[in-house]
Formats: C-alpha cells, structure tokens, sequence
C-alpha cells in the first residue's frame, strides 16, 4: 500500500453513504419493531392520557399477527437436498445431501432460521454469514492419508442481526444481488480488539478521534460513531465488496485492521464469494427495504385512538346549566365526574346532554380498524382461531386465502435458505479435503454414519481411490416446495384415502407423500430403494419354509387318506366273509 493511512477512506466511503442514506429507512424499522413490542404511543400521547386520567391501553393487534405469520414459516420449512447433475453421481449426492444437513444442526440452523424470519417479517430484511470455525473433529475422525490436509476448519453459519447489518444502497433486488458491497458491524472491547488483531494496535486507538450522536449502528447502549469512551469500545466493519470478484477487508475509523486481500470464502466453483446472505420483504420506489409490520401501522394506530376517544367519551359528559342556578361549570364537570355526583335545582336547570352516538362512531370504525388487519396477511384460520363454526371447507378456504397473501414472505425465506446452503456446500467442498465421517440425523432409531473422502480399494484395478470425494461431487442444491398447512394436508390426504377406498389405483408412494408420517423421506427412501439382499434372503428361506410345511401337510394328508381307505377296505372285507360264510 502506497499510503496505509488514507488507503482505508474509499471503503470507509462506502460503509458511511450506507448509513447515510439508510438512516430514515432503519428509524422507520425500529419503530416497526416498537410497535410488535407494544410500544405504540408517544411519550406526549401517553402524557395526554395521564391527564385525562385514562388508563395507557393498547390493544396489539401486531403481534399476534407476526406469531402466526413465524409459525406457518417453521410449519412450512422444507430440509435440503443435494440432485446428481450426472447419473454416475446418484449415490454420492446422498452423501452431500447428509453432510449439507450435517452443518446445518451443528450450527443450529433452525434457531437462526427463526430469527432471521423474525426480522424478515418486522424490519424487512435479514442476514446470514456462512462463514468458517475451528473443526471439532477428534483424532479417530481424521483418518485421512498422507496426500490429505488435516481438517482445521468447519463450516459455521451465523445470523447477522438487522440493525448490524450494512449493504450497497442502490441494490433494488430483493435478494441484493446486485449489491457491490455488504458488511456486518462488529463492537469489541478495546482490549478484545487489541489482543485479537495485535498488528493494528495504532488503527484501533486512533479510533478514539471520532464520537457522534447514536444511531442504529451503534452500541447498545448507545455510544459514539466510531468509539465508546466509557466502556473503552471500538466499532469494526467486516467489509465486502466486488471489484472483479469479491473482495475482503476489516476496518475502523483509523484505518485498515485486516488488509484487502480476495475474500477467504470460495463458492462451489471455487471463486471468491460473499458470505453474507441477505433478503428483503418488500421494496418501495426510493430503495427503502421494510416488512409486513409497516402495512399494520396505520390500522394499528387507528385502533389505539378510537379506542381511546371513544373511552373519553363514555367516561365523560357534556352538561347544559341554566345561568339561574348560579353553579360554576367546573363544579358542574367535577360533579358530571362522579358516579355519585348531586344537582341541586328545578328541573331543567341541569341538562346532561347525549353524546353516545360519536361514541358509537368512533367503536364502529375502531372496529373496521381490526377487522382489516384481521383480514389482511395471515388470517385468523390460518392460526386456527375465530372459526365461527363454520365448516371444513370454509375454514381450509380461508386458510389457503392467508397463505396466498404470505407466499412473499415464504418466498423469501426460501431463497434465503435455498442461498445458505448453496453457500455451505462450497464451504464443505473449501475445508473438508480429509477423510471426515459424519453422523446422519434424520435416522431417529438407528445411528449411522457416513464417509467422505473414503479411500477404498477398487476390486476391478486393485488401486485406492476416494469415494464420496467432496471435491469431485457435482451436484444441485434445491429445498421442497409447497406450502400446504397440516389442515389443508390433512384434508388432502381423507380425499386420497376416500379415493383409494372407493376402488381407484393409488400408488403407495402417493399416499406416503401426502401424509403427516414422521421421517416419510426416509420411508419413501426405503421403498425406493427396495429390500435388501438380507431381506430377499430371509423372505426366500421363509418362503421355502412355508412350501415344504405346505408339502409335509399335504403328505401326511395323503398318507392318512390311504390310511383311512385301507381300513374301510379292510371292514368291508370282513363284513363279505361273514356273509359268505352263511
């Protein structure tokens, strides 16, 4: 580097205009994610309520909302599968189709799955790093031969928190593939960060020149731009970006603590990628990324003040009093106030005056309020609630209803996945160069591992090759489609069953796939696959058992026939001879 000390401001450039022109964008999301938390009022709208002596009451008609709208997420997760680009790749796709879920369980891929949908459906947007971590494989695990390099490093997925997250913004695509750069910010103790990057020392301390105003990209608590002078906390990057391929570099306010250099990450092809992969909900004309939240706002806000105007007026009345009486007005209003309260004078001197009908007015349209956000997104069959006891079909209608309005959002995170474990193939392909055995998980009863990178001895050459070589799979990474909630499955599968009852050809395998059966892949597998040698072996012996069982019974059968035979022959003998001898 000609100057190490400004070489750093066109990438620090990039990571600032980012969240410069993100800033309202990301303030509208926070209070997206306020408003799920039922933090939906104004400090003057509570200060207003106080006065009024009104209880603060919101009625969250949001969350709800978003809960129904995680769980048809983790009802409609669908596992990955690894597809032979070639026919001579059939079995070995079954290895990288195991060793894909493999890394999956081992970083906790659903929890992550779950929060990363969480900030889909909330903020608009979420992130993953498929990333690399220390290898916890044990000696007896590392068998692999002299050629091989020792396995050091394993796949790591990790879940980038929204308000962490950085990217290119003039990416109009929802999957950010246009995007040149993205990031990740990172806040570590000064001490943490001296002792894991110890050749910056210099660059880190001078991160010490710069503190603004907090924003989404601070610390938390709220600190200064680039430094917490407090805590003694410092603010990193993890920046990449595309110049020719994907480029990498970490850096601060001072400068570079990690050097450009190409990214560490290499995809199935072995090129240089970005391990980040992000995807957003929904995207308006100004590039501004937000979620299903923001469309409830409105409503929302709308059930929370008719409720409220319509509270104050139930509670509170308007009088007519005669200037005969003498009475003070507030008096008055003190006395309207209370339940008890006592008017003293003629009969029409007092005049309470009616006003149930703005009341009325403003409960009808709070009404309207719910029921529009009760109608749009996920509706109330969709969670199962409010049915109203209407039939089956209705209720199954009205839940594929809910789904259609959330297929952009199971969309989403179908591509996210579907991008996760692309990126996790090329990881395994990138570190796992040795022998490495893996323990398959979709087997509840019966433990079993699988090799890869297995040497073996060919019996047609009598030379060891490697089997299930990770490098030399090609193969397609693809996750299920279908969206069906288990109602709609369940009353497919009653009609697949009435029909099969009623005489019509419904192949086994038809049926399987269309039920709720536990681990059903792995029946279909089987029945795919068809019985094994051992099993063939066993129905044969017990077959033949059966025939000479069969060919015993028939002989004894025999036998006691001519038995039986020979002695009514014998009786008839006897019986002619007494005759004859009369």
């Amino acid at each position: 580097m000609e100057n190490p000390v400004t070489d750093h401001i066109p990438y620090l450039r990039q990571f600032e205009d980012s969240e410069d022109a993100t800033r309202d964008a990301r303030e509208k999301c926070e209070r997206d994610r306020d408003y799920l938390d039922g933090k939906q009022l104004t400090d003057a709208e509570e200060a207003a309520l106080k006065k009024r002596g009104q209880p603060i009451v919101v009625f969250n008609e949001i969350k709800p909302k978003v809960n129904t709208m995680l769980g048809l997420e983790k009802q409609t997760r669908k596992d990955p599968k690894a597809l032979p680009r070639t026919p001579n790749d059939e079995g070995a796709a079954h290895a990288a189709t195991d060793a894909i879920r493999y890394v999956c369980e081992d970083s906790n891929w659903d929890d992550k799955r779950s929060r990363a949908a969480d900030n889909l459906a909330v903020e608009g947007t979420c992130a993953i790093m498929v990333g690399a971590k220390k290898a916890k494989v044990s000696k007896s695990q590392m068998l692999g031969t002299t050629a091989m390099q020792p396995i050091t490093l394993d796949p790591d997925i990790r879940r980038i928190p929204w308000d962490r997250f950085y990217y290119d913004p003039a990416s109009s695509e929802l999957d950010f593939s246009d995007a040149l750069f993205m990031g990740t910010v990172i806040w570590m103790d000064l001490e943490d960060a001296l002792r894991k990057y110890p050749d910056a020392k210099d660059v880190l301390e001078g991160t010490w020149l710069d503190a603004k105003d907090g924003n989404t990209f601070s610390d938390k608590p709220k600190a200064g731009r680039w430094a917490d002078y407090k805590r003694r906390r410092v603010r990193l990057i993890e920046h990449y970006y595309k110049e020719g391929g994907w480029k990498f570099c970490m850096l601060t306010g001072g400068g570079f603590v990690k050097e450009p250099t190409d990214s560490p990450y290499l995809d199935a092809d072995g090129d240089p990628e970005c391990p980040i992969k992000a995807v957003s909900l929904y995207i308006d004309r100004d590039n501004n990324r937000y979620g299903e939240v923001r469309g409830f706002i409105s409503p929302q806000d709308e059930v929370n003040k008719r409720r409220s105007k319509a509270l104050h007026l139930i509670s509170q009345r308007q009088v007519r009093v005669s200037p005969a009486t003498g009475m003070d007005p507030n008096k008055a209003r003190e006395e309207l106030a209370k339940p008890d309260g006592v008017f003293v004078g003629e009969p029409g001197d007092v005049e309470v005056l009616q006003t149930n009908d703005m009341a009325l007015g403003n409960l009808n349209l709070l009404q309207d309020a719910r029921e529009h956000i009760h109608r749009t997104g996920a509706n109330n069959a969709l969670a199962g609630k409010d049915t109203s006891g209407q039939s089956g079909r209705a209720i199954i209608a009205q839940q594929q209803g809910g789904i259609v309005e959330s297929s952009s959002y199971l969309d989403a995170v179908r591509i996210l996945s579907v991008a996760v474990y692309r990126s996790v193939w090329g990881r395994i392909r990138q570190y796992w160069t040795a022998e490495r055995w893996i323990r398959i998980t979709d087997d509840q009863n019966n433990l079993q591992f699988i090799g890869l990178n297995q040497p073996v001895m060919d019996p047609m050459t009598g030379q060891v090759v490697i089997e299930n070589s990770v490098a030399e799979l090609d193969v397609d990474i693809i996750v299920g489609e279908g969206i069906d909630t288990p109602t709609i499955a369940a009353e497919q599968f009653s009609e697949l069953v009435q029909l099969a009852q009623s005489g019509i050809q419904i192949p086994p395998m038809v049926l399987i796939e269309a039920s709720s059966l536990r681990d059903k892949d792995k029946l279909l597998q089987l029945m795919q696959q068809g019985p094994s040698e051992e099993q063939v072996m066993a129905q044969q012996l017990e077959l033949a058992g059966k025939q000479a069982q069969v060919e015993k019974t028939q002989s004894e059968t025999a036998k006691n026939t001519a038995q039986a035979q020979a002695t009514q022959f014998g009786v008839m003998t006897d019986a002619y001879r007494v005759g004859a001898g009369r």
